[in-house]
């Protein structure tokens, strides 16, 4: 008998472990996947990153506050159903008590019909929803809180004129111009309005009630390129004018009409006024090509890696607040997968939240929800972002937390990597095992350019381990989880490399 020498080469193979740090370095949307970090993240929803684990992301709850200033933790909700078809806008007001000597605090709401209700933020009536005003015929372009004649006051600036709210009166003034944006800066009333959007409008008469004091008004109109009026910003002891295609500093001067009009900015693309927030030593703005931070002087576009979200999407109807060193904006939001969450099951006008640390640019992307309006609430008694919503929720006002869910609705919750060579080009891969701790029921998903496979783990304290056997020169992973509540350590993925 003779044996012939096997002279077929076999492929050799050898191990490599490969740590994967789970969100690490945030989120670069506008990343290739050729060029990507192995464990970067592509994108991610509904989820936070806390100490190297994925954790419970944003959620809203109902409204809470205390019966008393003595006892903040002991709180209620309001059944604003009862009194409310649907919940339109949300506004903050305060008034000087004077028998206590202190501030009072309350939202003020509209509905449908464009009826004004509200609710005190240390309510002592255990979540009475008190009616306001039913004065207004059309819907409120601006509100602010003001003060007349030392009497604090709110007003809701609208197309039949101006509605005044107090503790002790309120009043419809018709001669007043329908605001869409104002400000008051040393003793001079500025303000633009919804009907002649070029024309800056200024006066030296803060009783805005008596309007018909015509000999104190007057008018600069501006007719260039950079579009029309659309916010008025107070801030760094100027008034800013923020317009569809640009930035104009107002300067004042000695006298009433010494003003200096200076052109900071011009954009290629609109301005989204709803986005324009004063952000401590900032003033944040969205456009179509992504955020923008302004300093009074310059305006510098930020958080490039986040910019696919808002690729070719039109987001007029965003709103957005700042809290905390937080800049909140809710938006149509691009995520270019098949999936539908929450509110994308059906028509939504806004589809994500999100809340960008101002500092590091640090993102928490909220999927799902369609908030209507935001609102800041930040006084000596509580610091919360609340909103109202389109909808199914129409009737609520949420408040922020890290539930992992909307109101009683677990959130869908993902984490996607790019799709990686694993630092390896051209070289062909096998997934052997994953390591794992999960605290809660989640999902793994690995997809390669050969196949592609599904694991289910059960939420325990323990490391778990999953032999897997999939082939490939890149993979992708995921993470699911449709549970309320998430905590998924910094898996360990070991593989084989063909040589």
């Amino acid at each position: 008998m003779i044996f012939y020498k096997n002279l077929k080469k076999h492929k050799q193979v050898k191990n490599k472990n490969l740590v994967f740090s789970i969100f690490d370095g945030g989120v670069v949307s506008n990343t290739d996947d050729s060029v990507a970090k192995p464990n970067a993240c592509k994108t991610f929803y509904n989820l936070s990153y806390v100490d190297g684990a994925l954790k419970n992301g944003l959620g809203f709850a109902d409204l809470a506050v205390p019966a008393s200033e003595n006892n903040l933790d002991d709180t209620h909700t309001f059944n604003f159903a009862s009194k409310i078809d649907e919940i339109c806008g949300l506004w903050p007001d305060r008034w000087f008590n004077s028998n206590t000597g202190t501030y009072q605090y309350q939202i003020i709401l509209s509905d449908s019909k464009n009826y004004l209700w509200g609710v005190p933020l240390i309510d002592e009536m255990n979540g009475i929803v008190w009616s306001k005003s039913d004065k207004l015929k059309s819907k409120p372009l601006f509100q602010c809180a003001y003060r007349i004649d030392d009497t604090d006051c709110c007003l809701f600036f609208a197309n039949e004129g101006l509605l005044y709210l107090s503790t002790i009166r309120e009043g419809i003034y018709p001669n007043v111009p329908p605001f869409i944006s104002c400000v008051v800066h040393y003793d001079n009333f500025f303000g633009i309005t919804n009907t002649n959007r070029n024309t800056l409008i200024y006066t030296t008469n803060l009783n805005i009630t008596n309007w018909e004091d015509e000999e104190k008004l007057s008018m600069v109109e501006f007719l260039d390129n950079r579009g029309a009026f659309t916010k008025l910003v107070a801030f760094n002891d100027y008034v800013y004018l923020f317009r569809e295609n640009g930035i104009t500093k107002l300067s004042i001067y000695t006298t009433r009409d010494e003003f200096a009009f200076t052109h900071l900015y011009t954009s290629t693309s609109k301005i989204y006024e709803n986005s324009v927030c004063v952000c401590g030593e900032f003033v944040l703005f969205m456009t179509r090509d992504g955020l923008y931070t302004f300093n009074g002087n310059s305006v510098n576009k930020v958080a490039d890696q986040y910019d696919n979200y808002f690729k070719n999407l039109d987001n007029t109807n965003c709103t957005s607040a700042c809290l905390d060193g937080k800049y909140y904006f809710a938006s149509k939001c691009n995520f270019n997968d098949k999936e539908k969450v929450g509110c994308e099951n059906g028509d939504y006008v806004n589809n994500c939240l999100f809340e960008i640390d101002i500092k590091n640019f640090e993102l928490n992307l909220y999927r799902g929800v369609d908030i209507r309006k935001l609102l800041a609430l930040d006084n000596p008694y509580m610091s919360k972002l609340c909103a109202c919503f389109y909808n199914e929720n129409k009737q609520r006002v949420g408040q922020l937390n890290h539930s992992g869910a909307t109101f009683e609705n677990s959130t869908q919750k993902c984490w996607k990597s790019f799709s990686t060579d694993l630092d390896l080009p051209g070289k062909r891969k096998r997934i052997k095992e994953v390591y794992i701790t999960t605290l809660y029921d989640c999902e793994m998903k690995i997809i390669s350019n050969e196949e592609e496979k599904s694991y289910k783990f059960a939420g325990k304290s323990e490391i778990q381990r999953e032999k897997i056997n999939i082939l490939g020169k890149n993979f992708q992973f995921i993470f699911e989880t449709t549970e309320k509540n998430c905590d998924i350590k910094k898996p360990m993925v070991v593989f084989d490399v063909e040589e």
